[in-house]
């Protein structure tokens, strides 16, 4: 498969991931019982594949290019855990719902810049 293959790949998991988590923090900021929330099955769906999508896609770009895993990329792995627990914690302190909204905006900038900038 191609570079330009992967990236339009990990590109539609990035926007999974981040359309399921303002959905998911739409959710707990309007809503008191988790269970009661239409379209929490959509979300972890979303969630979950688009994590799949970009993990996989991000190693395949590396491999694509030969770029050997430096310290940014290990920086990008942790802000995905970051990202793939960041539902879970709006579900259950949903009064952190707008600060974890800007954390992941901030992540989503972080990881753009290292992807481009490759620092370290």
């Amino acid at each position: 498969m191609s570079y330009e293959f992967y990236r339009l790949i990990h590109f539609l998991g990035l926007f999974m991931v981040f359309s399921a988590l303002g959905g998911q923090f739409v959710a707990a900021m309007n809503s008191g019982d988790a269970k009661a929330r239409p379209g929490r099955t959509w979300i972890a769906i979303f969630h979950g594949l688009g994590l799949v999508l970009a993990l996989v896609a991000g190693f395949g770009m590396l491999a694509k290019l030969q770029i050997p895993m430096g310290g940014w990329v290990m920086v990008k792995l942790v802000a995905w855990l970051v990202l793939g627990g960041m539902g879970a914690i709006a579900a259950r302190k949903r009064s952190l719902s707008g600060v974890l909204w800007g954390i992941t905006i901030a992540l989503g900038l972080l990881g753009a810049y290292l992807a481009k900038t490759k620092p370290f």
